[in-house]
C-alpha cells in the first residue's frame, strides 16, 4: 500500500475536513472516483454505485451539520478503506458508505438487510456503538473484542471511521472528552491497525501523536459549531 498517494499530510487533511463542515467536500468526490476505478470489474464498481446512490438520498441526523455536508464523511471512509485495504470487491466500500445509517438516519436494519444482505447489515448492526454506554470499559473491551471477531471488512471501515474523525478531534473544548477519545484510539483502535491495516501503522501514530499536541482547535467556525466525534 502507498499511503501518500491516498492520504495526505496531517494538516492538509485536516483543512480539508475543516472546511468540509461548511460544505460538502470535494476531495470525497476525488477518492471516491478513485476506489471505484480501483475494483476489478464492473460487477464490484455496480455494486458500490448502487451503495452511493442508496446513501447519498438518506437524510441524516447529525449536529451541525446539513446532510449533504455529513455525507462527505461516509464517502471518505468507504473511499479510503476501499484504496488502503487494497480490496478485491466492493465489500468493504458498501459497508464504509453506510456504517453509521443506524445512528445518524431512520433507515432501518430490515431494510439494509433485504437491500444488501445479511452480511452487511449484521456487519453495521456490530459496528453501531450504544452511546448509552460507550465510555463503560467492560462495554468498550467487548465492543472491539466483537470488531475482531468479525470480517476484516469491519475492522478497516471502524479503523477508517476513527482515523476520519480525529482530524476533527480538537473541536472538542471538554479537554477530559478528548483524552478519552484518544485513549480508545491508543488502547483498540491502534493495536487493530497493527493486525488489520499494517501499512497505515505509522500514519495512525503521528495524527495520534498530533492530536495529542494539538489539543482545541480554536478557529472562527468552532465557536459556532458542535461537532459530535
Amino acid at each position: 500500500m502507498n499511503l501518500s498517494n491516498i492520504l495526505d499530510d496531517i494538516e492538509l487533511e485536516r483543512r480539508r475536513r475543516l472546511s468540509g463542515l461548511l460544505e460538502p467536500d470535494p476531495h470525497a468526490l476525488v477518492l471516491w472516483a478513485r476506489a471505484l476505478a480501483a475494483l476489478p470489474d464492473d460487477a464490484e464498481r455496480h455494486r458500490l454505485a448502487h451503495a452511493f446512490r442508496f446513501a447519498k438520498e438518506i437524510k441524516y441526523r447529525h449536529v451541525g451539520l446539513t446532510s449533504e455536508i455529513y455525507f462527505s464523511h461516509p464517502l471518505r471512509v468507504a473511499a479510503l478503506a476501499t484504496l488502503c485495504a487494497g480490496t478485491q470487491d466492493a465489500a468493504v466500500g458498501v459497508l464504509g458508505v453506510l456504517h453509521n445509517v443506524l445512528e445518524v438516519s431512520d433507515v432501518s436494519l430490515a431494510e439494509l438487510s433485504a437491500t444488501f444482505g445479511s452480511g452487511i447489515s449484521d456487519q453495521i448492526k456490530t459496528l453501531t456503538v450504544d452511546r448509552a454506554v460507550q465510555w463503560d470499559k467492560v462495554y468498550k473491551a467487548g465492543y472491539y473484542s466483537k470488531l475482531m471477531e468479525g470480517p476484516l471488512s469491519i475492522r478497516v471501515v471502524k479503523i477508517f471511521d476513527k482515523l476520519d474523525n480525529l482530524f476533527l478531534l480538537g473541536l472538542n473544548p471538554d479537554a477530559s472528552a478528548r483524552e478519552k477519545y484518544l485513549t480508545e484510539i491508543e488502547d483498540f483502535v491502534l493495536p487493530m491497525t497493527i493486525a488489520s491495516v499494517p501499512g497505515l501503522t505509522a500514519y495512525m501514530l503521528e495524527l495520534i501523536q498530533n492530536c495529542h499536541a494539538v489539543g482545541f482547535i480554536e478557529q472562527p467556525i468552532a465557536a459556532n459549531l458542535k461537532v459530535e466525534i
